[in-house]
């Protein structure tokens, strides 16, 4: 009796068991045999689906829903990760890409729709989806040294302007296909709802969420979810004027890009939930439409061959002559190629908003899936190659990239946790803070340095306190070896050791009278530095006092034995 009362699992406990099951295990099945995780996500999402096991059926809500969130959250991080100091830096050569890599497979998206015989709407959306692109390969070319590079940067910066063009595009298309007012009035609705979006993000948002995490951000979970509450916020202003929410999400994460640095405490979050949680969701959501029956017709891969044929084709004409218009090597315009072949998130969007506005059909889908598998295969082993075809040159860090402030006392001032903000926010960089104690007392213990991060959010601190028991300069150059800081501000007004090749910033007053900030920095960097920090500081702080380092003696070379 009591083993006929048992019942098999069902509803949302079974289906989420499932789908974690899936994130978990996907990626490492497939990743055995070389090719990328997202793929094991996406055949993942197919055997649970109504086309395979049939654990999350046709009419299902509960997995596309939560889908759904992990499309915002997608398009919020690749807005979110975009390095605006690179994209500032080689903005004229990224305009000059962003155009062509938008302008040609956007033609040829329009010209195979036309042949296609298709509406004037979904030949639009087809021209989009071509049209952008994703930096999936980007932290493979980084990591290697290339980040610098500057036919990379030139790709990471037209990033930008190809997404957001083909953003523009499906915003047009969808407020045409679900408004019935007349097509004057949507375009201007529209027209209107983007300067707003780009008022809200440069102006509003990052002031309110700035103010917010300065009052709130001493607690982690708070922290982050202001963060959510920005991205949310972002997407329903934008569903407000009848623009898809995904475009909204995209400002968000410019909006937030200086606030949440790429190597911050709260990125890590942003990121763990994200890889975690939210875009394996929504990948295996898209694996959900994927249907054998469909995908291995001969229409849909005469279909995924000219899809192919488009974005892939596309790009590598664009990055093949305005590479060669910028002065780029070939192996440069190879890597430039491996950047911008790649169809994933923007391209995902476009193709499921185009489903759901009934444009695209069900070959469709899964002829883009196809592109989606073949451009990553494509530009995953391209970009292995570049790694050894591009030369790598020294990859100089911006001045802001990762500030460290360092002290003797129990705990920085407010005037250096200041000026780390100041100089680190332009370059969208972070802060930590290294307590050096030595023979001062005993270090702080975890829950003294807890409350001293909580003390300092309300200067815009994202770091980590970080404590040394060594003496102040000794804690300095171990410091230079370890974390690799791109700038050094010391919170002692009596330091005077000579200064490194990093620079260094020493804060407040002495009993010489030497007040203010005191910059110490190699010879040959000392005009170019001190312009940028006094230009950041922009009359904020007292007057900066500039010490040139002494030319150095010649290294003594080693007298041969007689």
């Amino acid at each position: 009796m009591l083993v006929a009362s048992i019942q098999a699992p069902s509803g949302p406990v079974l289906e989420f068991l499932v789908l974690f099951a899936v994130i978990l295990f996907g990626p490492v099945v497939v990743q055995r045999l070389g090719l990328p995780g997202l793929i094991g996500l996406l055949l993942g999402g197919f055997a649970i689906g109504p086309h395979g096991l049939g654990v999350i059926a046709a009419g299902d809500q509960t997995v596309p829903a939560l889908g759904q969130l992990g499309l915002l959250y997608l398009m919020f991080i690749a807005g979110l990760e975009l390095d605006l100091h690179v994209l500032r830096k080689q903005r004229n050569s990224a305009v000059l890409l962003g155009l062509a890599a938008f302008a040609i497979p956007f033609s040829a998206g329009l010209v195979i729709g036309w042949a296609l015989g298709w509406s004037v709407a979904a030949t639009c959306l087809l021209g989009a989806l071509f049209s952008s692109h994703t930096l999936i390969v980007y932290p493979t070319l980084r990591d290697a040294g290339l980040g610098g590079n500057p036919a990379v940067a030139t790709a990471v910066g037209a990033t930008v302007l190809t997404d957001t063009l083909a953003l523009v595009v499906l915003a047009v298309v969808a407020g045409t296909q679900t408004a019935s007012a007349d097509i004057t009035v949507v375009l201007l609705e529209i027209a209107l709802g983007f300067a707003v979006l780009v008022g809200v993000g440069l102006l509003v948002l990052p002031r309110l969420v700035d103010g917010a995490m300065r009052m709130w951000g001493g607690d982690r979970v708070a922290r982050y979810v202001v963060v959510i509450v920005a991205l949310l916020a972002m997407a329903a202003l934008a569903e407000v004027f009848g623009i898809e929410p995904i475009i909204g999400a995209f400002f968000a994460g410019l909006a937030l890009n200086r606030l949440v640095p790429n190597e911050g405490r709260s990125m890590d979050r942003v990121e763990f939930f994200g890889s975690a949680v939210f875009v394996p969701v929504f990948v295996v959501s898209i694996g959900l439409l994927l249907d054998p029956s469909v995908m291995f017709t001969a229409d849909t891969l005469e279909l995924a061959g000219l899809i192919c044929l488009g974005a892939l084709g596309g790009k590598a004409i664009a990055c093949w002559f305005a590479g060669a218009g910028l002065g780029f090597s070939r192996p440069e315009r190879a890597a430039m190629y491996a950047l911008t072949a790649p169809q994933a998130a923007a391209t995902l969007a476009v193709t499921l908003i185009g489903f759901e506005l009934g444009l695209f059909d069900t070959s469709v889908v899964n002829a883009v899936l196809v592109l989606i598998l073949v451009s990553i295969s494509v530009a995953a082993v391209l970009a292995q190659r570049v790694v050894t075809w591009v030369p790598h040159a020294a990859n100089i860090p911006p001045l802001g990239h990762h500030v460290l402030v360092v002290t003797a006392a129990e705990e920085p001032s407010d005037e250096a946790m200041r000026i780390a903000t100041l100089l680190a926010r332009p370059d969208g960089g972070n802060s930590d803070v290294l307590i050096a104690r030595g023979a001062a007392g005993a270090p702080p213990d975890a829950k003294r340095r807890r409350a001293i991060e909580q003390r300092l959010v309300r200067h815009g601190f994202d770091g980590t306190v970080h404590v040394d028991p060594h003496e102040l300069p000794d804690a300095i150059a171990r410091s230079l070896l370890t974390a690799e800081p791109s700038l050094v501000i010391v919170d002692d007004p009596d330091f005077d050791a000579a200064p490194g090749r990093v620079p260094m910033l020493v804060v407040g007053s002495n009993e010489l009278g030497s007040d203010g900030v005191r910059l110490l920095v190699d010879e040959a960097t000392t005009a170019s530095v001190s312009a940028d920090i006094t230009n950041r500081l922009n009359k904020k702080t007292a007057k900066l006092t500039l010490l040139r380092r002494p030319p150095r003696p010649p290294t003594p070379t080693a007298t041969p034995p007689s």
